[in-house]
């Protein structure tokens, strides 16, 4: 049997940023099931000569420690961007966020969004809402709400929206003022608005870049495509698919949270109580069916925005994105990349939805014609979007506080059963070290 002092289980950048951190002060293994670090952060090659991250990454750097770290790493590789995103609807692009930009669209939609939100703020008494579609509803009235909110937000988590949590994503939606709406029906709007108006990107090796320096300077490197098969708690050992057992003083886990319970219940049955059992099953996530799509061509104005928002029915896609409008040197001279993205809850059939997603994009203006696509490759991300229903908060509180009574330390997007960015990912790798070190209680 081997043995090490702390294993990290996931090398994304949760548990880079805790081999970092840990450094040559107290040696560990740090283990990955997939063949390449990164994570969701990871950067892959495409036919061709292009390269494609997994849909938009975009970093946003708010704590100085982390701005600071990321500098050192990327050096000149980093570059700031401001935000080029439109939402389409009605057969129009129009600047984002919708709820501060109806400029250009028919008048009787400008009429009812602006209205809307108008009787919302100041004349409907609403009771305090128990759902996320209440609380949309009560934020930007029924104009916005029927026009965009609603019918975006289905797309994205593929459940009604009632059956989810009323305040979850109110860090990430912008709630312009009254004034801002009105100046955005006259068209007379800035676009810099919302947490994502301005972020910076490597000029080299894609979002990949990242993570890549991360590990490039790790006192120990990853150990890749070994997945593990259980833990067991009594004798602090993780059983891997290729046959290792190797035990651990201290497990630091970046994997999600309910395959982790997987892993225990596998390795370690008695140990886990079934009121664990019963809220592991309670936690959901969707899935995000996306495209990576090359292009011949360089790109018209309207192919070349960062990201568009396309909220109606009638395409099976909810965000298009282009890798190469942020970034060019992610595709050969003369092409353009995009990511489509279709959310889901359960399983998903790449196959059958090639063929609507080439025709919704012939008709938004992002194709010409279907001989310029030089590749188009199918992935899913799942988990993708976790979601807060009504079960969310005491099933995520209940397993991880007896993880965490169990010397288990399950940080990390997924591993915390969360929404988050990938600077709090990298903090939270920090933090996990620390606590490791002994400098931080948990």
């Amino acid at each position: 049997m081997s043995y090490t002092p702390t294993l990290i289980l996931g090398a994304g950048l949760t548990g880079l940023s805790c081999a970092h951190r840990l450094g040559t002060e107290r040696a560990y293994r740090l283990i990955e099931k997939n063949d390449s670090v990164g994570g969701l952060a990871r950067t892959r090659a495409r036919p061709h000569g292009f390269s494609c991250d997994g849909t938009g990454h975009w970093l946003h750097l708010r704590n100085p420690a982390i701005k600071t770290w990321v500098d050192g790493l990327l050096g000149d590789n980093l570059k700031a961007r401001e935000r080029r995103a439109r939402v389409y609807s009605k057969g129009t692009f129009t600047l984002y966020p919708f709820q501060a930009n109806t400029h250009g669209l028919p008048s009787e939609v400008v009429k009812e969004c602006l209205f809307g939100l108008i009787r919302a703020r100041y004349e409907e008494q609403l009771p305090e809402p128990t759902n996320y579609k209440e609380w949309i509803r009560k934020e930007f009235g029924e104009g916005i709400c029927n026009h965009f909110m609603i019918p975006y937000n289905e797309k994205i988590y593929g459940v009604p929206l009632d059956t989810l949590a009323a305040d979850f994503a109110q860090k990430y939606i912008p709630r312009p003022s009254i004034e801002a709406v009105i100046e955005g029906a006259l068209g007379l709007s800035k676009e810099a608005l919302g947490y994502n108006a301005t972020f910076v990107y490597p000029v080299r090796g894609g979002i990949g870049a990242l993570p890549e320096a991360i590990h490039a300077g790790l006192s120990e490197r990853a150990e890749l495509g070994r997945a593990p098969r259980s833990i067991d708690l009594d004798a602090s050992t993780v059983h891997f698919e290729d046959g290792e057992a190797l035990r651990y003083d201290r497990l630091v886990s970046t994997i999600p949270l309910d395959v982790l319970v997987d892993l225990l219940v596998s390795g370690s049955p008695s140990r886990v109580p079934d009121a664990v059992r019963d809220a592991r099953s309670k936690l959901r996530a969707n899935s995000v069916l996306y495209f990576d799509i090359g292009v011949r061509g360089a790109p018209k104005e309207h192919q070349d925005y960062h990201w568009i928002y396309v909220p109606e029915a009638d395409f099976p896609f909810y965000r298009v994105g282009s890798y190469t409008a942020v970034e060019p040197s992610l595709a050969p001279a003369g092409h353009r990349s995009y990511y489509v993205e279709l959310g889901h809850y359960g399983e998903v059939d790449p196959a059958r939805f090639e063929g609507q997603v080439l025709e919704g994009l012939r008709r938004i203006g992002i194709l010409d014609d279907d001989s310029d696509v030089l590749f188009m490759v199918p992935n899913v991300l799942s988990p993708a979007y976790v979601l807060f229903d009504e079960h969310y908060s005491a099933s995520r509180g209940l397993i991880l506080d007896w993880v965490a009574s169990t010397g288990v330390i399950s940080v990390g997007r997924y591993g915390r059963w969360q929404y988050n960015a990938m600077e709090d990912a990298m903090l939270e790798g920090h933090e996990a070290a620390e606590l490791v070190l002994g400098r931080k209680n948990a």
